[in-house]
């Protein structure tokens, strides 16, 4: 996707992943992986459930959080390097979506 206007705070382009979706190669390279899922054949990211309806990605360490996602709708995006989280309104208003 590709952003509608000039916010330097965010990339120009990124990619995005929703939980129940084929993990992408950008975050399983980075995340710890629990398994691989044998009706899909994606892989299981190892999350931690939190108290708001969303949940935590580990790092591949497995120590460390990689990104923390507030609710179950909201989207994991990956540009210039960098792994964050937007929701739905956010990412509508920041980025062309197809």
């Amino acid at each position: 996707m590709k952003q509608r206007g000039r916010n330097s705070n965010y990339p120009d382009e990124i990619q995005t992943w929703r939980k129940g979706e084929r993990v992408p190669e950008w975050l399983s390279n980075v995340a710890a992986i629990v398994g691989i899922d044998d009706k899909k054949g994606s892989y299981i990211l190892d999350t931690i459930p939190n108290s708001a309806g969303g949940f935590e990605i580990k790092e591949s360490s497995g120590t460390n959080v990689l990104v923390r996602v507030a609710k179950v709708e909201d989207y994991v995006c990956y540009g210039d390097g960098k792994i964050f989280t937007l929701n739905p309104i956010q990412l509508n208003l920041l980025y062309n979506v197809i």
